[in-house]
């Protein structure tokens, strides 16, 4: 455990628990079979760490990849987007 408070503690556990429950759903409905058995390490390298750059512009989030990524892992991301639809949403600044 990170410290010896318990509200502490219990945030960690939290966190920790809310990106196992991300992770399970993404390996569960977006990989495909020989994939779903990976270990979170294997994972992390499939999905996580395909290094992109965000930008906004014209009121749309867009994820630049980069260009050595292969056909598998861009199809990848594409099926983790649709299957998780988040519609970026414009925010007035005041």
């Amino acid at each position: 455990m990170p410290s010896q408070k318990l509200a502490v503690n219990a945030a960690w556990f939290t966190i920790a628990l809310l990106a196992y429950n991300a992770a399970s759903a993404i390996k569960s409905l977006c990989l495909d079979a020989e994939e779903r058995t990976a270990r979170f390490k294997r994972y992390r390298l499939l999905v996580i760490e395909i290094a992109g750059r965000k930008s906004r512009s014209q009121c749309k989030l867009r994820l630049r990849l980069r260009l050595h990524a292969s056909e598998k892992a861009i199809g990848r991301i594409q099926k983790i987007w649709e299957v998780f639809d988040l519609p970026a949403q414009a925010t007035a600044f005041s």
